[in-house]
């Protein structure tokens, strides 16, 4: 990638952050600040973007808040620079934007800013997706590719949505009886692993579900849940298959 586009990750956090607003007057706030989303867009694994917006807040550069979001039933973690973080993204902005980096156009291989691209596009770009497309490729950018981030980000957004309905339905099913058996959690794991569902999003569809089941139900459960207190352990072949069946029988009821 362009030497000057090789920005530390704390440094691409902030630059994709910079496009956002604060938390201080934020109700329901877009799921593109949460974390899931700011891994995606800086191209961090999610499993570590935790760890560099915690150092981002032990330095003051970013606010962390528990809001609403978009699409979301439950309430999660949200980022937003602050003051300061504000004033290092805007130093960081001037930088990569005063970058002179080769850009291939219609086969022809030419140098701009950084800060023309934009203007040389048909959409809209943000010097975060600059970078973040020099990520993935060479010292040459390509401007059919550049172009195509803000459908392939459309795609995504359809995709998510897609794979979030399939998971809620599956988890409807399992919990349809009031309880959830070992094979059925087991399953519904390897679905959540599958279709990438984050705890977040697993914990909000699971509580409202959960909180739809007739009240009949929440009886069956309870005394589901007794009959497994009784049993010593991991249940047996045999008292699953038992259980399985009185399972069946109260969902009848």
């Amino acid at each position: 990638m362009p030497n000057g586009l090789e920005l530390h990750t704390e440094d691409r956090i902030l630059l994709y952050l910079s496009g956002y607003g604060n938390l201080d007057e934020v109700y329901e706030a877009e799921s593109d600040i949460t974390q899931k989303e700011i891994a995606i867009n800086v191209k961090v694994q999610r499993k570590h973007i935790s760890r560099y917006l915690k150092k981002l807040i032990g330095d003051g550069m970013v606010d962390e808040k528990t809001c609403h979001v978009k699409g979301a039933k439950q309430r999660m973690r949200c980022y937003a620079l602050s003051g300061s973080g504000l004033v290092k993204a805007k130093e960081i902005q001037k930088y990569v934007g005063n970058q002179v980096v080769k850009i291939r156009i219609n086969g022809d291989t030419k140098e701009m800013l950084v800060s023309e691209i934009d203007g040389a596009t048909s959409v809209h770009l943000t010097l975060s997706d600059i970078v973040a497309e020099a990520l993935e490729g060479d010292d040459v950018l390509s401007m059919k590719n550049l172009e195509s981030i803000e459908e392939n980000r459309r795609r995504m957004m359809d995709e998510k949505t897609h794979r979030a309905e399939v998971y809620r339905k599956a988890l409807a099913v399992a919990w349809r009886s009031g309880v959830l058996t070992s094979s059925e959690k087991h399953l519904i794991d390897a679905l959540k692993d599958h279709l990438s569902v984050t705890d977040e999003e697993h914990n909000s569809m699971e509580a409202k579900i959960i909180n739809d089941i007739p009240p009949l139900r929440n009886i069956h459960v309870d005394l589901y849940d007794e009959i497994l207190g009784i049993l010593d352990g991991q249940p047996t072949n045999r008292e699953e298959q038992i259980l399985e069946l009185l399972k069946d029988k109260l969902e009848k009821e």
